[in-house]
């Protein structure tokens, strides 16, 4: 956190053209934190606490358990003053309390109950109804995101609510599903050394693909400078650019359309192209 985050902000504002300053931010290692402040709560409750015998809920009731957290997050995202929203360091308390808390709480039940090979069991039909689900999630999103930058013929997604409504109820499809996934198609035994390395990269990439993107975001600006593209920062909103200054905001003008998807596209491949070998063999440092 003292090191990545500043680092990030430097050569982001020098290659903008910002005044240089050291700004902390906790970045990516925020979570790690938390995770060692929640580790060290149960720790303390497990010294009096009885353990939860609980089997596995069918995967059907732990969607209606993700809609019910959805709507905790949406009361919270409502409800809490902005101010208060990352009290402690926290990312927003309506991810903490919709989703971190509980589903800490329920990794703890899970690994105590032995719910892995639940979900290792799972029925075919079960397995691609949570597919499906998941999918049709990842459509929701990618429309609203797209739609948000580039407008898209006869979608109209209300981005505020989806957006207050959505992480919790996709978050339970998506865990059951990747971890459904990995066990019949990567977790094999032994493990192939690409899924071994990956996993055990996985924290690394978590922790520094920020700054790894931010320099493919980068090249990328510099190749549309390189082909007579204009590209201005804005001196109100630090880090936001374009292609021209509107008059009437003070505000860059957006990129055409082709450009914001190629930047995207670009962004996207060269990221995971370069953060995971870099991971894995930052990994190999002697105090790593």
């Amino acid at each position: 956190s003292l090191l990545l985050g500043p680092i990030l902000g430097l050569y982001c504002r020098a290659y903008g053209g910002y005044p240089l300053d050291y700004v902390w931010t906790a970045g990516p290692p925020w979570f790690i934190l938390w995770l060692l402040n929640f580790t060290m709560i149960y720790a303390v409750i497990a010294q009096f606490a009885a353990p939860v015998k609980m089997n596995m809920p069918h995967p059907v009731i732990l969607l209606l358990f993700g809609a019910f957290l959805s709507a905790a997050f949406y009361g919270v995202a409502v409800g809490v003053p902005p101010e208060w929203m990352s009290f402690g360091n926290m990312v927003q308390w309506r991810y903490g309390i919709g989703l971190y808390i509980p589903f800490f709480t329920a990794g703890i039940v899970a690994g105590r109950n032995d719910w892995m090979k639940s979900v290792e069991e799972m029925e075919t039909w079960c397995v691609w109804m949570l597919r499906t689900i998941v999918v049709g999630f990842w459509i929701l999103m990618f429309l609203e995101a797209g739609s948000g930058i580039i407008p898209i013929p006869g979608v109209n997604i209300d981005a505020g609510v989806l957006e207050n409504l959505l992480p919790p109820i996709y978050a339970v499809p998506m865990t059951l599903t990747l971890i459904q996934f990995f066990h019949q198609y990567f977790n094999g035994t032994p493990p192939s050394k690409i899924a071994k390395s990956a996993g055990a990269a996985a924290y690394t990439v978590y922790i520094i693909h920020p700054l790894i993107y931010n320099v493919w975001i980068i090249a990328f600006i510099a190749i549309l400078k390189s082909a007579g593209v204009t590209i201005v920062f804005s001196q109100k909103t630090m880090l936001l650019f374009g292609g021209t200054i509107n008059p009437a905001t003070g505000e860059p003008t957006m990129l055409p359309d082709g450009y914001i998807w190629a930047g995207w596209l670009w962004t996207l491949i060269l990221t995971q192209l370069t953060v995971w070998p870099l991971a894995h063999y930052m990994r190999q440092l002697p105090v790593l």
